[in-house]
């Protein structure tokens, strides 16, 4: 689906006074979207930046970033959106830096800064000019995003119009009126959410906390949510904590992370049934999905391969290993027509630990560093990191939790180091008991912190926490 602009400039046209996007205090019709994506356009046009440049997008409102991203897109300009501290983007020359009053602190004098005001959306305040034609074809890259930055250093990943038009189609014959895009637009899999939700004709919305989300979904019947792992957590603990009912709330889509099992027993008490478990990466959008359900059964088990990309499983040598061996998870997009070309592309190492099953399910123990090493992996186990946090963040009131896998030789079993911001009472023993219920028999070590390190997107940056916490562990408490 390479056309999917298209369906958006028909919204545009055919249902004016409809909403295009809302946020807590504000409503875009998308009249009013049409009409800013023109003037946003124009203003861009004259600026005669450079045609086959990068055009960085950094504006803290969601609606105007992605109002502007799409005035890019409308004048055949190549855009990523960017957020503050963003990792990554050292080394990538832009064209132009199109930002808020906020963006200018951000960035160098020399970045070709150009500030954003609201005389840039002002219906009041039209700009002279011809509105160039789009100049992308289908196999054209015209967005960039970067990845999380969880396998090392953040990458910079080309999306052309029929990938985003392909990840936005999956959704488009969902029964739902009002989504909540959770993830930021400087993701892929938030610019391809909020793009399938408008080329759908729908009403897309943007909460600043998962608190606000919690209210917008009662205020606005908001009945379909697409969220991280990470959001999903808060966003349970937001539900629970101020006993929100979310009666229109009718299916969420989580993805970014392997959900753990006290996350989605959770999520269904507090949110809604209807959870659905997305697996994939930036560079090829979703690889497998399936029901929380299926999920809370088997552990562990992210569902079939979709179409379009092929999934490797590798030993320690880089031979591909056999069903139902561990080994490291890598992909490849299979989106040529021609056989041998898609059989030519590098694989990908997407930094997991999985293996693919007989009956041709993908079945993920989590990252290669929280996996527990070789004396889990006969197991097959999913990794206990993801689940100790979950249980820490929705069962206790703390802030933030985090933690990280530590193999210590001289133990008989492995160690979990958990972080702690706003540690109430909360004791190793108490967090261990909870544990081995679960099945969990690590010795658990706490240890309190000022912040958890996390990337932009929300993600734990566990190289950064486990350095964090071997400097400030007290000394060895068995539980």
């Amino acid at each position: 689906m390479d056309n999917w602009f298209d369906y958006i400039l028909f919204h545009i046209r055919s249902q004016p006074e409809t909403p295009a996007m809302v946020m807590e205090d504000r409503t875009i019709t998308y009249g009013m979207l049409g009409t800013a994506i023109a003037s946003c356009a124009r203003r861009i046009a004259a600026l005669k930046i450079q045609p086959n440049g990068l055009v960085a997008v950094q504006i803290e409102n969601p609606i105007r970033d992605l109002t502007i991203s799409l005035a890019l897109f409308r004048i055949g300009m190549r855009s990523i959106s960017l957020t503050q501290g963003h990792a990554g983007i050292e080394g990538v020359a832009f064209s132009a830096v199109l930002g808020d009053r906020d963006a200018a602190r951000l960035f160098d004098p020399g970045a070709g800064l150009i500030e954003v005001t609201d005389e840039w959306f002002s219906e009041q305040a039209p700009v002279d000019g011809i509105l160039p034609h789009s100049l992308f074809a289908g196999g054209q890259t015209c967005r960039l995003s970067l990845t999380s930055g969880s396998t090392g250093t953040p990458k910079v990943v080309n999306h052309r119009v029929v990938d985003v038009g392909q990840r936005a189609f999956k959704f488009m014959g969902m029964s739902w009126t009002f989504a909540l895009c959770m993830p930021g637009l400087s993701s892929s899999i938030g610019f391809t959410t909020a793009c399938m939700t408008l080329a759908a004709g729908r009403t897309l919305c943007f909460a600043k906390s998962p608190f606000q989300a919690i209210r917008m979904t009662d205020l606005f019947s908001i009945d379909f949510i697409r969220c991280s792992t990470e959001q999903l957590a808060a966003l349970t603990r937001a539900a629970r904590k101020s006993r929100a009912h979310l009666r229109s709330l009718r299916t969420v889509w989580v993805g970014g992370g392997v959900p753990t099992r006290a996350l989605l027993e959770a999520a269904m008490i507090h949110l809604c049934k209807d959870v659905y478990c997305t697996y994939g990466a930036s560079e090829t959008g979703t690889i497998a999905g399936i029901t929380a359900r299926e999920v809370l059964l088997n552990p562990g088990l992210v569902g079939h391969i979709l179409p379009g990309v092929e999934v490797g499983i590798f030993d320690a040598n880089d031979k591909r290993c056999s069903v139902g061996e561990t080994g490291t998870v890598k992909i490849r997009r299979h989106d040529d027509k021609l056989v041998q070309a898609n059989v030519d592309k590098p694989w990908i190492d997407i930094g997991d630990v999985g293996w693919i099953a007989s009956d041709g399910y993908l079945h993920i123990l989590g990252r290669a560093g929280d996996a527990g090493g070789l004396r889990d992996t006969p197991a097959q186990r999913v990794s206990p990191v993801h689940e100790v946090e979950h249980l820490l963040r929705l069962e206790w009131d703390v802030n933030d939790a985090a933690a990280v896998l530590v193999e210590d030789k001289s133990s008989e079993k492995p160690q979990i180091w958990i972080g702690v911001v706003g540690n109430r009472d909360l004791r190793a023993e108490k967090v261990a008991a909870i544990a081995r219920v679960r099945g969990i028999e690590h010795i658990i070590r706490l240890c309190d912190l000022t912040a958890i390190p996390r990337g932009a997107n929300g993600k734990v940056n566990r190289a950064q926490l486990k350095t964090l916490l071997l400097a400030a562990m007290p000394k060895p408490t068995v539980s």
